[in-house]
């Protein structure tokens, strides 16, 4: 292929398709305007449903202050992000101690491997999890998904709890008292029935062991942390490092489960105030609401028990008064719909009176974020309303263009030949008229 030959075939590729995209518009422009018209049905609802739900007062200070945003931008676009200040994360307590990281004998990495005993300790309860979800005859593809996780699993906690020998100078962490139960209240949701108490498969196999056997499946099997440690057993100064840096940690993941359970229980308060209890909702019988609920729900019940895991290894880590004082036991009943807000809404000791901080928070930005998605749909109907004009008053300028040819012509092929444009135009032209009747937008 001569170089003018592939210039001559990839232009006339281009134009095929660019013709192919212009005797399509009008059917392209009709999908547009359907979606369009459907996410403004979509979100028009909800925005209106929540803005009745709120004070005026604040819907017009936080209205106002999107406007500003809007024009000016930058880093007033932070409004749409929670302003709460947080307790320090696990991973900002991760980097402290690993800049500190130097124990007296030299040896570093003690804080990777810690962290990735807390990640499997997850890992576990996520697997454990998915056993819950299984129904009660599991198909052979599921069951060899769930074994498929156990061996994955199983390798990292072999090789964690080798690593455990070498971080701990030899000395083996074994609890012996196995992984504590999950509570029942916070897995219910998880379960189909009563499958959350079936330890057994339709074969008769467990699928489920909670005693800490030492052949135990690896959703329960022990992971060699140093919180695992006897309370009586003799310690050297790596072993009492190694569990200061875990009560460190523990303290950040403990943060971290409650900053998202606040997230995820605000998110359940405004689904319930916008979707569920709304008298003039017409979402509340929908499946998708629900579904959209019972995802909240199975994220609070994860990150409630996440945080009782690691308050229970700081208590067993040897935590002070003060740090259990501030890190409360979480009960189910602390994660109900109750007006008076429980005691990790304040985690960050805030007082009394600013309590309810969180929820405003989270009912400004989801105000903030349902006109986003309104205002966003709204425009895309009126751009699509407006390039409906627009191609239609292109067609016409088309015709015009080849009726003006057609007059000037003075040889009857060239004359026959812009008739015949102009005819074809003025056919588009007509069509989009008549299909876009009742949706175009006129313009001058």
């Amino acid at each position: 292929m001569t170089l003018a030959h592939r210039k001559e075939v990839l232009d006339d590729h281009m134009r095929d398709s660019n013709w192919k995209k212009l005797v399509g518009i009008v059917k392209l422009l009709l999908k547009k305007h359907r979606r369009a018209v459907q996410g403004v049905s979509d979100t028009q609802g909800p925005y209106e449903e929540l803005t009745k739900s709120l004070d005026l007062a604040n819907v017009q200070k936080w209205k106002k202050a999107a406007e500003q945003a809007a024009h000016e931008r930058g880093s007033l676009l932070d409004i749409y992000q929670l302003k709460m200040d947080k307790a320090p994360t696990m991973a900002e307590i991760r980097l402290r101690l690993t800049e500190n990281e130097l124990s007296t004998n030299g040896r570093t990495g003690s804080v990777a491997w810690l962290i990735e005993g807390i990640n499997i300790e997850n890992a576990q309860d996520a697997l454990r999890a998915s056993i819950r979800q299984l129904p009660e005859h599991p198909t052979a593809s599921q069951r060899t998904v769930i074994e498929e996780k156990r061996q994955k699993l199983t390798s990292r906690i072999n090789k964690f709890n080798s690593a455990a020998m070498v971080m701990t100078n030899g000395m083996e962490l074994e609890g012996g008292e196995g992984v504590p139960q999950d509570d029942p209240e916070l897995c219910l949701e998880e379960a189909d029935g009563d499958n959350f108490l079936r330890t057994e498969d339709a074969e008769g196999d467990c699928i489920l062991d909670m005693e800490g056997e030492a052949d135990s499946p690896a959703e329960v099997a022990e992971v060699w942390m140093p919180s695992l440690a006897a309370s009586d057993t003799i310690m050297d100064d790596v072993i009492m490092a190694l569990r200061q840096k875990e009560l460190e940690l523990r303290k950040g993941q403990a943060n971290d489960c409650l900053e998202k359970l606040r997230q995820a229980l605000g998110d359940r308060s405004v689904v319930f105030r916008e979707k569920i209890h709304s008298n003039k909702s017409i979402y509340h019988q929908g499946t998708r609401s629900k579904k959209e609920l019972l995802t909240i729900t199975l994220s609070i019940n994860k990150q409630a028990r996440g945080y009782r895991r690691s308050r229970a290894a700081m208590q067993r880590l040897g935590a002070d008064l003060d740090t259990l004082a501030l890190y409360q036991p979480l009960r189910a009943q602390d994660l109900g719909g109750s007006y008076a807000l429980t005691w990790f809404w304040r985690i960050n000791n805030a007082e009394d009176s600013q309590k309810n901080e969180w929820m405003d928070e989270f009912y400004r930005v989801n105000w903030l974020k349902a006109k986003a998605r309104y205002d966003r749909w709204n425009e895309e109907l009126t751009l699509v309303q407006h390039e409906m004009f627009w191609t239609v008053s292109w067609f016409r300028t088309q015709e015009a263009r080849w009726r003006a040819r057609a007059d000037e012509s003075t040889k009857d092929g060239h004359k026959a030949y812009a008739e015949k444009q102009a005819s074809m135009w003025a056919e588009f032209s007509a069509e989009g008229l008549k299909n876009f009747q009742g949706k175009i937008i006129v313009t001058h």
